[in-house]
């Protein structure tokens, strides 16, 4: 059973990295101004790198069943649409 995230650990940092980064960025500047959609377009892509980073650490450790179990699945699945889901409706409100 292929499971959410098989990418090598290293792999899945540097993509937790590149998501959640700006993530925190955008996050930290919408409490900033006070602007409640910049929080909301920021939650999808700190979810997915929380997802992608906890990956990383159960794969270095040798956890690969656990990432593989249903319910990890469904998380993963749960924190991609979420960012997916954010980012269309913030190129939809938006654009560019």
């Amino acid at each position: 059973m292929k499971s959410f995230a098989t990418l090598p650990p290293v792999a899945l940092w540097v993509f937790a990295a590149l998501l959640g980064l700006p993530a925190l960025y955008d996050l930290f500047v919408a409490f900033s101004r006070g602007w409640l959609a910049g929080i909301f377009f920021a939650t999808g892509p700190l979810m997915m790198a929380a997802y992608l980073a906890w990956c990383a650490w159960q794969r270095k450790a040798g956890r690969s069943a656990l990432i593989a179990s249903p319910r990890a699945t469904l998380v993963g699945y749960i924190c991609f649409g979420a960012f997916a889901g954010s980012f269309l409706v913030k190129i939809m409100t938006q654009g560019f």
